[in-house]
């Protein structure tokens, strides 16, 4: 919706109110002239014999004790053998019925035929047409000048008629004629054929207008000129009616108001009060560079006593266009009404009613609005003869779209308001009730967006710059959704901005925090204030898979893309999955590349079943006494036996300054000094690779499927081996292990120590070394590797 756009429906409606008000002005002057009631004379054939001539002759028809026209004339002769007079300077003066007219028919001579009441003037004819003064009876000033010839009156039927070419001057304008009939029983005037009026309207008061000189040599009223044209003119004058029956066409200037039949119905006065054009009327300008049509079934336009339009209705399959070099406007409706200001042809407001639907095509940008009903107000432009759209609204569920180059934006709503500034142009654009947005950019899937309010702003350019919705607000595209209280779209950077307990989701995520900003474009996003993230459960693309269940991650803010999936979590960031925990200062999720990062004081606690791997009995019993240790017999060693007492859980908890989690390889890197915890136990390396696997069935669930057909990955994970290389260093109560690189495996809950010299020192400061070292955490057993073969090493408690 552009602001100019606000400015071409004002236009529109001025134009039909113009038109309809130049209606009026011509039929005022045509009214006049059907008021004219011409009829006689005669020319006279003198025959040689005269039966009878007289200085005077004077006949009035009564009715009911009154005139109704009176014939006179200067001299009158009889002729012997003819029923037929030749009358001499006639004036025939028609008083009306009601005795309201003073309308006079004056020519040189007349041929009068007694018996049949015929009354023939071949020559010319003057016709005065002018009002009598109701409060003293005497003639006003002339209204209409009529002049013709060849004129037919008769007496007994008071019908008077004439083929020829009918001319006509009043101070409202001039017009012509072929044939012209009246009829003094019916107040019928008729102008038979070719209709042509021109009328100069005095600021459109017709009253001001009679007030004119009636001196034909007068100049006409300054103005704009105003033509009308039809095939045939009525002036009923009992029926208070005027017609134009068609084709009737009113012009002034570059506009145009066409139709089969304009009709003017008059009040008790014969001023103008409702006229009508029906028959394909079509209302058409030519000016600035533009042609506009407005058609529809019938307009009306009703007016003041004084003159004034007060009401324009357009009915039925209303449609108009404008056309111009930027490109075109259209617009339908059921109907339009117009409401005019008082003595002014300006209008006051516009009510579009039934199948609204208004297009415009500019600049290769398209609008359309379509609704049941519009209601337009208008006010008062930077000129007096200017107005601008004060505001516009509709009073149904609406729809507006938008299209500009690869872009389309669609909005809806039970209702809207608009705004406009102080020069006429759109600035906000208000919408009340079950308010739906939708934009869709190239092929891009379409934003869609709901809430129970949005406004609308809109720049210089007629363009909108910002939406802003509140209540309950929701956002999708394809899979991505988001909710809040409050969002902001900015256009111009193609960002949304979420307030108000956000929450935006894919099919892998969900997060909420309090407040969430999305680049619709580019899919980058931010988010901060009490971050919570849950990616969904294992098994899902690029799902976090550091245990059992969802992955959730806490944070004080979020930045990343929502397209490729690379976010980061910062400040007192925190993964939760089942009971897997990571605590760091920074997490960062590769989505695509099922890869995640956590820097700063990082701390993970990954779990894992059975006995403790570095407790109850890691190297000597603590209370060991002295001395060296014995050694069995060698060769291979057997299988550690199994763990006597029953498993108990086990948790180790991780320090170190960074680690990186491959899914793909169900592997953990820690780095930069890493610190391994247990229950009864501790492990430091410089790296330390803790590998997950899924979590072994229990007990008595040997064999049976996961829980609702989840895959065994999918049912939970938990530590299956470390791999700690750089200076490791085991400790358990007072003993403590050390070697290049030690690797435990939970399956068998052993160590192996190797690399450097591998050395094992307990409480006592016994000393056992090796190539390797072999500790089985079960049975309190430790293989010794030589290179000169394997030798088995028990260490038990000597009691005192």
């Amino acid at each position: 919706m552009r602001n100019q756009e606000a400015a071409r429906y004002a236009r529109w409606a001025a134009v039909m109110a113009a038109a309809i008000a130049l209606v009026v002005a011509g039929v005022y002057s045509k009214r006049a002239i059907q008021a004219a009631r011409a009829r006689h004379s005669a020319p006279a054939s003198v025959p040689a014999t005269v039966q009878q001539q007289s200085a005077e002759f004077k006949f009035t028809k009564m009715e009911q004790d009154r005139a109704v026209f009176t014939i006179r004339a200067s001299t009158a002769t009889r002729f012997k053998d003819e029923d037929r007079s030749l009358l001499k300077d006639v004036w025939i003066t028609i008083y009306g019925r009601a005795g309201d007219r003073n309308d006079n028919i004056h020519t040189r001579e007349c041929s009068y035929e007694p018996k049949s009441g015929d009354v023939h003037c071949a020559g010319n004819v003057e016709i005065d047409i002018q009002g009598a003064n109701p409060a003293s009876g005497k003639p006003a000033d002339k209204q209409l000048q009529v002049t013709t010839s060849d004129l037919s009156f008769n007496r007994d039927t008071g019908e008077a008629s004439t083929p020829e070419k009918v001319e006509f001057q009043s101070p409202q304008g001039h017009g012509s004629a072929m044939g012209v009939s009246y009829s003094s029983q019916t107040a019928v005037v008729r102008l038979e054929h070719n209709v042509a009026i021109e009328m100069i309207p005095a600021n459109g008061n017709v009253d001001q207008a009679d007030k004119q000189p009636s001196n034909s040599n007068s100049p006409l009223i300054a103005g704009i000129p105003v033509t009308a044209t039809s095939r045939s003119l009525e002036l009923r004058r009992n029926e208070r009616l005027v017609v134009l029956n068609g084709p009737a066409t009113v012009k002034q200037g570059a506009r145009e108001l066409s139709a089969e039949k304009i009709s003017m119905e008059l009040d008790s006065t014969f001023h103008a009060q409702h006229v009508i054009a029906e028959g394909n009327p079509v209302v058409k300008s030519d000016e600035n560079g533009a042609t506009m049509n407005v058609a529809a079934n019938k307009f009306e336009g009703f007016l003041s006593p004084a003159g004034w339009m007060q009401r324009i209705v357009a009915a039925g399959s209303v449609n108009g266009s404008r056309t111009a070099k930027g490109g075109t406007d259209h617009f339908t409706a059921a109907q339009v009404e117009i409401a005019m200001q008082p003595e002014r042809n300006l209008v006051r407001e516009m009510t579009v009613k039934g199948g609204v639907t208004m297009d415009s095509r500019q600049d290769g940008a398209s609008r359309s609005l379509k609704t049941e009903s519009l209601l337009v107000k208008f006010g008062a432009g930077a000129q007096p003869d200017q107005q601008k759209i004060e505001s516009a609204e509709t009073l149904a569920p609406a729809t507006i779209e938008t299209k500009i180059a690869d872009e389309t934006t669609q909005l809806r709503a039970k209702r809207f308001v608009t705004q406009f500034g102080s020069t006429g142009r759109l600035e906000k654009l208000i919408g009340h009730s079950a308010v739906e947005v939708r934009r869709t950019i190239g092929k891009g899937a379409p934003q869609t967006s709901s809430s129970e309010e949005l406004a609308a702003t809109f720049g210089a350019n007629g363009e909108w710059d910002t939406l802003d919705q509140s209540g309950k607000v929701h956002f999708q595209q394809a899979d991505k959704r988001a909710s809040a209280q409050r969002a902001k779209i900015v256009r111009t950077t193609d960002l949304i901005a979420l307030d108000g307990s956000p929450v935006i989701s894919d099919a892998t995520s969900r997060t909420s925090a309090g407040s969430v900003t999305i680049n619709q474009k580019s899919g980058a996003i931010t988010a901060t204030d009490n971050v919570v993230s849950t990616y969904f459960s294992a098994g899902q693309p690029g799902a976090v898979d550091l245990g059992s269940g969802p992955a959730h991650i806490s944070a004080d803010a979020l930045a990343g893309s929502s397209t490729s999936g690379h976010v980061f979590y910062t400040g007192r960031a925190r993964l939760w999955q089942g009971e897997s925990v990571l605590d760091a200062n920074q997490i960062e999720v590769w989505r695509d590349d099922k890869k995640l990062q956590a820097t700063g004081n990082v701390t993970a606690v990954f779990p894992q079943s059975g006995s403790s791997p570095i407790g109850n009995g890691f190297g000597m019993p603590i209370n060991k006494p002295a001395g060296k240790a014995s050694a069995s017999s060698s060769g291979p060693p057997a299988s550690p036996p199994a763990a006597t007492s029953k498993a108990s859980p086990t948790v180790w908890v991780i320090h170190a300054p960074s680690l990186t989690y491959w899914d793909d390889q169900s592997k953990a890197r820690l780095e930069g000094g890493v610190t391994a915890t247990s229950q009864q136990g501790e492990l430091t390396s410089k790296t330390l690779d803790a590998y997950l696997g899924p979590a072994p069935p229990a007990t008595g669930s040997k064999g049976s499927a996961a829980p609702n057909g989840a895959s065994a990955s999918s049912a939970g994970r938990q530590l299956t081996r470390i791999v700690a290389q750089g200076q490791v260093v085991v400790r358990q109560g007072d003993r403590r292990g050390t070697a290049q690189e030690a690797i435990y495996t939970a399956a068998d809950q052993k160590f192996v120590l190797s690399g450097g010299e591998p050395t094992i020192i307990d409480a006592n400061s016994d000393t056992t070394t090796g190539h390797s070292l072999t500790f089985f955490v079960a049975n309190d057993t430790i293989l010794i590797d030589s290179q000169e073969g394997l030798r088995t090493l028990t260490k038990h408690r000597v009691e005192k």
